[in-house]
């Protein structure tokens, strides 16, 4: 059974319990007092009414003692109250006007000193009986007078009815309150099964309204709070699951371009007899291009699992720096026929090489992948920084999209990133990867021209050639 209708029900029923007790007390009470009051009132006249009796047998001694009653008992009764019955001393009946059906059997309480009295109901009329003993000039009596108490007895069979029908109207005005207020009672728990039910369902932002300070209300804020840590939770893991294939995507998206290298000396020394000394360089660019992917791995872990930030920053040479990028690329420039020109002031830098390599090789990617053949770096020093700009000559990109083109797995032009196998991940990473060696990636870009990647770096005191 619902809340609501055990409420309801229990409700009911105790009031209804408590009209009907209530009821028969106020019935029951009264009427008992007025009974009361008449049966007092009937021992009072019979003890008159008595008196009269013995006033008239000290009249009529000499008559009663002859045995003669005659008419005297019938003229008795027309003097007394009620309605009256005469017994002699062995209990015979001498005269009565009580009805045939009274009982007589009351007689055997009556003693010389004691008065008995009984309420008895009489062709549906209810009477006040009250007998007594009497003695009065060598003739003893029994004495019954009957009191009509019926107006008392209807009265309370008025006020049942009365009350019958108070209580029917009460019982279901008291019901449509009660309906009305189990239906205001339970709604707050319907708001909470609700409520429930939406977060299982997956919508962790459901809430409960508070609108009192009652347990209801306490219950509500318990709830808003649990939701708030579940959502927090689930905003947690997803944030986890989600870094996790970020780091995925990440760094099966940077292993294509070393990949790639790796691949092309590969073939380059499978394929050829090369001279000793380029039979070692092509063998150190795959074990650096190797070993740059192991510690890759790590940091990329580092920054988008752990959201990492402060990577040590070592000084390097800038020249001898952009060289080694652009060696690596070698294989991938020759395949896609590609021109890189590198124009490099010579300067210290402060950059951590693996993530500054990975930012450099992702900008030039991205040119490629715009459909450039000819591109260009070009890093000189202005002030205490050190200015990086990467420009090709590939399709460009619309001033509208420039806002956008670092969010994660954004693409300008989808269908050609779907065949280029794109995520749409190399500049989004491209942009931290700026930010954590303290600049931030700039774009200018017209369709059909090209597009114009610039970022600064802090530089060192000195130069390589100090």
């Amino acid at each position: 059974m619902r809340l609501f209708a055990k409420f309801f029900l229990w409700a009911t029923l105790v009031i209804s319990a408590a009209l009907l007790f209530s009821g028969y007390l106020l019935i029951t009470n009264p009427h008992e007092n007025a009974v009361g009051r008449e049966r007092d009132r009937a021992l009072n006249q019979y003890q008159y009414d008595k008196f009269t009796i013995q006033a008239e047998l000290i009249t009529n001694a000499a008559s009663l003692q002859n045995g003669i009653y005659g008419g005297m008992l019938n003229r008795l009764a027309s003097d007394l109250s009620g309605s009256v019955a005469f017994f002699d001393g062995d209990k015979t009946l001498l005269y009565s006007d009580l009805p045939s059906q009274t009982d007589f059997a009351m007689l055997g309480d009556i003693s010389d000193n004691t008065v008995a009295d009984r309420i008895q109901t009489i062709n549906e009329k209810s009477y006040v009986v009250v007998g007594g003993k009497l003695t009065q000039s060598g003739v003893t009596l029994y004495l019954l007078i009957a009191t009509d108490i019926s107006p008392v007895v209807a009265q309370k069979e008025l006020m049942a009815q009365s009350f019958i029908k108070v209580y029917f109207i009460t019982l279901a005005v008291s019901m449509s309150i009660i309906l009305l207020l189990s239906a205001l009672m339970t709604r707050p728990i319907k708001r909470l099964g609700r409520a429930a039910a939406e977060i299982a369902g997956g919508n962790y932002r459901e809430r409960i309204p508070i609108s009192s300070g009652d347990e209801i209300g306490d219950l509500s804020k318990s709830f808003n709070l649990m939701a708030d840590a579940v959502e927090d939770k689930i905003n947690a893991l997803a944030a986890n699951a989600r870094q996790k294939e970020d780091f995925v995507a990440s760094f099966a998206h940077e292993l294509k371009t070393p990949l790639t290298a790796v691949i092309g000396y590969a073939d380059l020394l499978y394929q050829k007899t090369l001279p000793p000394e380029q039979a070692k360089d092509a063998a150190g660019y795959i074990l650096s291009e190797g070993l740059r992917l192991e510690a890759l791995s790590l940091k990329l872990m580092d920054l988008i699992v752990l959201n990492r930030q402060d990577f040590t920053l070592e000084v390097l040479p800038s020249t001898a720096l952009f060289q080694n990028v652009a060696g690596g690329l070698n294989p991938l420039l020759e395949e896609k026929k590609v021109s890189l020109h590198l124009k490099v002031s010579s300067a210290y830098i402060k950059v951590e090489y693996d993530l500054f390599k990975t930012l450099v090789l992702n900008l030039i990617d991205n040119a490629i992948k715009a459909g450039a053949d000819d591109i260009e770096v070009i890093g000189k020093q202005s002030g205490n920084r050190y200015c990086v700009s990467v420009s090709d000559n590939g399709r460009g990109m619309p001033a509208s999209e420039l806002d956008r083109i670092t969010e994660a797995f954004y693409r300008v032009d989808r269908s050609r990133s779907r065949k280029q196998h794109g995520a749409g991940l190399g500049l989004a990473l491209a942009s931290r990867l700026a930010g954590i060696h303290g600049g931030a990636l700039h774009f200018e870009s017209e369709e059909g021209t090209g597009t114009i990647v610039t970022f600064d770096l802090a530089s060192a005191e000195g130069d390589e050639n100090a």
